[in-house]
């Protein structure tokens, strides 16, 4: 069931379930599991809670390029 989550999740979002962002799916999902949420649509509904929280916090993140140097 927590893979099925997780395929779901990434699948929905574009990412490979392979990858840096599709492990980081995979130890968000374990850790709701872990802590109580044991329903399959209770998990994706979590999930899909937090991932908009992150996408949202990364858009807001404020961006300075005064630190930045020319490339070689």
């Amino acid at each position: 069931m927590l893979a099925r989550v997780c395929e779901t999740v990434c699948k929905e979002r574009g990412v490979p379930v392979a990858s840096r962002a599709g492990e980081r799916t995979a130890a968000h999902v374990l850790r709701l599991f872990m802590n109580g949420l044991s329903g399959e649509n209770e998990l994706l509904d979590a999930e899909r809670n937090w991932a908009r929280r992150s996408d949202l916090a990364f858009e807001k993140a404020a961006v300075s390029y005064d630190d930045t140097r020319e490339a070689a």
